[in-house]
């Protein structure tokens, strides 16, 4: 399978570690020197030095016909504009852009496309459970689009903050599928103690995302 990986930083080392062990043809692309040198010695593979927003650098990188196209671009609009130009000028069978905003999972499917996740970590952790190319986009491509994921940041003024997922007692139509609390992501359980500024994933359907999310950000009342 031919794979682009497009910008990033560490979540792109880790994808790098995933594919390598798959035998694909591996393309990763990132504007940022160091960075390059410090993914080619470290993963020990080439890795070109271009702009993903760019056709002619997404040209030399030659990704014509890539089975999948991944932008982990920091900006979302460059996450949107690498994918469209890797899907409509250089034929990408699948395309995965990685999204800050949440709002923008709905907002980049409608606008073309495959998959918008709205973090790295859990599509990392998704890829590296499945065992084929099939079976990852089956999993990303959520049915209908009436599953939503989002990506929260638990603040200190929280209520939540600093209490067990079974002390905060959230809704049974809403699951906390992952926690990234730097450098480590935690699958959570009953016990899994939210701090500030951990990066929560929440799963729950599309009507229930505002309520969700107004749910959890919810401040104490000093």
């Amino acid at each position: 399978m031919k794979v682009v990986i497009a910008d990033g930083r560490h979540e792109a080392d880790y994808l790098i570690s995933v594919y390598k062990s798959r035998k694909n043809e591996l393309i990763v692309i990132n504007k940022d020197q160091s960075f390059c040198q410090y993914l080619s010695k470290k993963n020990r593979i080439n890795i070109f030095r271009g702009n993903s927003t760019k056709e002619f650098d997404l040209r030399m990188a030659n990704i014509e016909n890539c089975d999948l196209f991944i932008s982990l671009a920091e900006r979302d609009v460059d996450s949107y504009v690498s994918c469209k130009m890797a899907k409509n000028i250089f034929n990408a069978k699948k395309c995965v852009a990685t999204v800050i905003n949440p709002i923008n999972v709905e907002l980049f499917q409608k606008l073309g496309v495959d998959v918008a996740i709205s973090s790295t970590y859990l599509l990392a952790e998704t890829i590296k459970a499945k065992s084929s190319y099939e079976q990852l986009i089956k999993t990303l491509s959520l049915e209908d689009d009436k599953i939503v994921i989002s990506e929260i940041v638990i603040e200190e003024s929280f209520k939540i903050a600093n209490k067990s997922l079974k002390e905060i007692k959230l809704p049974e139509f809403v699951s906390v599928s992952c926690v990234y609390r730097y450098p480590h992501v935690i699958i959570p359980n009953g016990n899994t103690v939210l701090m500030p500024k951990d990066k929560v994933l929440v799963v729950t359907t599309k009507e229930n995302q505002e309520k969700i999310i107004n749910l959890i950000s919810t401040k104490r009342e000093d």
